[in-house]
């Protein structure tokens, strides 16, 4: 419970440090705003019957207070689709399980820090984010079931699970200059339980977009 408590308040001591330092920022400091998308399929099964989908939309808006240092606040959203088509018997019945389709819905709200490795003028410019994250799930499953005389079909979901999670975000990305004040970039992120880093590498997502200077 004191580690819990402590946890919290070193947190909110930090935000706090945050706020007050964006609120002595000069009117002329460099913003930073990023939108990435993400898109991943996977076919499986001995006749690529089963497949997953995934898609992830991410945004950020970054405060510089040096040249390449800033405060990032991002979101990301993702959705992903686990579709398995098999015909399973329920045993006694005269029905069959003819797919099952797993859905989990991921929102993430994070704030922390940007360091940029190069200048803001730089044609190529990588960069590191690190900081804490809130993370939202809501993970359900519908079940497609077929009554094996009449051939006919009906859906039954098993009731959606809903989490929040206290978490760290990080990411690398890199930039490549078109414009004095538009970028091309690229990304690999994650988010995983706050202080479980040796969690990181097993959720890594893959994004592009662009990024505007203003």
């Amino acid at each position: 419970m004191l580690y819990s408590e402590g946890r919290r308040f070193m947190k909110n001591k930090l935000l706090f440090s945050i706020l007050l330092l964006l609120s002595t920022l000069p009117a002329w400091a460099l913003s930073e705003l990023n939108a990435e998308f993400g898109y991943g399929r996977q076919v499986y099964g001995a006749n690529d019957e089963n497949k997953t989908i995934s898609r992830t939309y991410s945004g950020s808006l970054a405060q510089y207070f040096f040249e390449t240092t800033a405060i990032e606040f991002n979101y990301s959203y993702q959705s992903e689709i686990s579709t398995e088509n098999n015909n399973v018997t329920i045993t006694g019945t005269n029905y069959s399980v003819v797919s099952m389709q797993n859905n989990i819905r991921t929102s993430v709200y994070g704030i922390g820090l940007r360091q940029a490795l190069a200048p803001q003028k730089s044609p190529i410019r990588p960069m590191l984010s690190f900081g804490f994250a809130k993370q939202f799930v809501e993970n359900w499953t519908d079940y497609t079931f077929k009554n094996n005389t009449t051939g006919s079909t009906f859906v039954n979901r098993d009731g959606i699970y809903k989490s929040r999670v206290d978490s760290a975000f990080a990411a690398f990305s890199l930039q490549l200059k078109m414009t004095q004040t538009f970028s091309l970039q690229g990304s690999v992120k994650t988010v995983f339980p706050a202080f479980k880093t040796g969690l990181a590498k097993n959720n890594l997502k893959y994004t592009a977009g662009f990024t505007w200077f203003f």
